[in-house]
């Protein structure tokens, strides 16, 4: 989103990765994401958005072993965060917590046009576990560096 500042209402479906694509939020067992202390705190965080800031509503979301995807939808004409600053608080949080970075710098975003694409994306959402070893993130996948910072590692 160089460049960009979306921060006017609409529907956004955002997707974040972990630095290198490491495993650092959790794994996928028999269809189900099973959560990290990392992962957990992901999910925990982006549970208070809609507390922090009244003007966004979290559709959904899924927290993936190495990336994490979101449905956004922000509600106001004039009061709404920009995406990148939800983002930047978010993840700033999440990295506090796990004491070493988690992410890459950028993220992929597209703004939602149609209630077809947004149903589309609610059920990409929502199955992205089962089709975990399908998605394009699996191949890219790596488990992170244990000569890291241990806590809070797989």
């Amino acid at each position: 989103m160089v460049g960009k500042s979306y921060n006017w209402n609409g529907v956004y479906f955002l997707t974040i990765c972990a630095k290198e694509r490491h495993c650092f939020f959790g794994q996928v067992q028999d269809g189900q994401m099973i959560l990290s202390d990392i992962g957990r705190i992901a999910a925990e965080t982006l549970l208070k958005t809609e507390a922090i800031y009244p003007s966004v509503l979290l559709d959904s979301f899924v927290v993936m072993p190495n990336h994490v995807h979101l449905l956004v939808i922000l509600l106001s004409e004039r009061h709404n965060p920009t995406i990148q600053r939800l983002l930047q608080q978010w993840k700033g949080i999440v990295t506090k917590s796990a004491g070493f970075p988690l992410w890459q710098d950028r993220f992929d975003d597209r703004i939602v046009y149609s209630a077809a694409g947004y149903r589309r994306i609610k059920q990409y959402i929502k199955d992205n576990p089962i089709l975990w070893k399908e998605d394009q993130f699996y191949e890219h996948a790596t488990e992170p560096d244990m000569q890291g910072p241990p806590a809070h590692s797989l």
